[in-house]
């Protein structure tokens, strides 16, 4: 078993209506360039007394997002035999944020994100958790996940992924804002487009995510017992570091070179991600299947039990 006294015990939040799945250990992994990097892991009930489990899943969220939020899914996944094991991306959630403004998403570049999920699965899963692996990484953390995938070849058995940030509709704005905003801004101000929020929360009726009410407000009910959790808006530099992971992704033979099971699950009408880049670029899997889902907004783990259903009946059958 992993020892978890040798980390510094790290914080969860929770509300009166929503609580962390038990069984469950959160600290602080140090980084090699020692970031703290907040990992959570999670045993099925009565792994301790069994030893036994179906295998380990690394579920990894998008941008803007939290381990909290994922609580649901989380016991879904324990109920079904899995250990689950996830980790807040550097400078988001309550790992450490790469700029003292903790408001703004800043990244230099993806590759550390890369060096973070390597660090995770050859120092954490590797040496502790039992195979099979399986990666599952939503919108940014697809996109990550999917890198992952074409980095370690070998340590993946299986991957999900969710609405994966391989494009967006309005692209070639965005890269010439970005093109001018390298010229005139530093690469800490906010990417103008970005919309930053300065800490407001987006009514219900205005979100691009889900046409679930309910765990959209579970969302924000976290969100407002540790408002930090949050980002206010993107930076010149997150844009950048997007823009430069893109072109590795959609380099000729990158993607056909992931030799992982994969199942994709799209959104064709998703207003954050582009579901026909998506296609386009999972398509080229040579292990893949394709779930399509026509009434959802960008994030299905958090959608109408309805749509939820069919999304477990696709995975569940996936991971027999």
């Amino acid at each position: 078993m992993f020892d978890y006294s040798q980390y510094e015990k790290a914080p969860l939040i929770e509300t009166k209506d929503f609580r962390a799945p038990k069984n469950g250990n959160l600290f602080f992994y140090n980084t090699l360039d020692k970031k703290k990097i907040r990992v959570g892991v999670w045993y099925p009930k009565n792994f301790k007394e069994t030893l036994s489990a179906r295998g380990t899943i690394l579920l990894q969220q998008g941008h803007n997002e939290f381990i909290e939020k994922y609580f649901e899914v989380i016991q879904e996944f324990l109920n079904r035999e899995f250990i689950i094991i996830c980790f807040d991306w550097r400078g988001q959630g309550m790992s450490d944020r790469m700029i003292d403004n903790e408001n703004k998403a800043y990244i230099k570049s993806f590759n550390l994100h890369d060096n973070d999920l390597n660090e995770i699965v050859s120092k954490i899963i590797e040496p502790y958790l039992p195979k099979p692996l399986i990666g599952i990484g939503h919108s940014m953390g697809g996109c990550l996940m999917l890198s992952g995938f074409y980095n370690h070849k070998d340590k993946f058995d299986f991957g999900i992924l969710s609405a994966p940030m391989l494009g967006f509709k309005n692209e070639k704005f965005l890269k010439s804002v970005s093109s001018i905003m390298n010229i005139l801004a530093k690469d800490t101000d906010y990417l103008i487009g970005s919309k930053p929020n300065m800490g407001v929360e987006t009514p219900f009726e205005e979100n691009d995510l889900t046409t679930d009410i309910f765990r959209y407000k579970r969302t924000q009910s976290l969100v407002r017992n540790h408002p930090t959790l949050r980002l206010w808006g993107v930076t010149n530099a997150f844009a950048k570091a997007i823009n430069e992971r893109f072109k590795i992704i959609r380099q000729k033979g990158w993607v056909e070179k992931i030799s992982t099971k994969i199942l994709v699950l799209n959104n064709t009408k998703d207003r954050v991600v582009d579901a026909n880049k998506i296609r386009s670029t999972t398509t080229r899997l040579p292990n893949k299947k394709i779930i399509t889902f026509s009434n959802t907004e960008h994030e299905i783990f958090m959608e109408k039990d309805e749509f939820r259903k069919e999304m477990w009946e696709k995975i569940d059958i996936f991971l027999k």
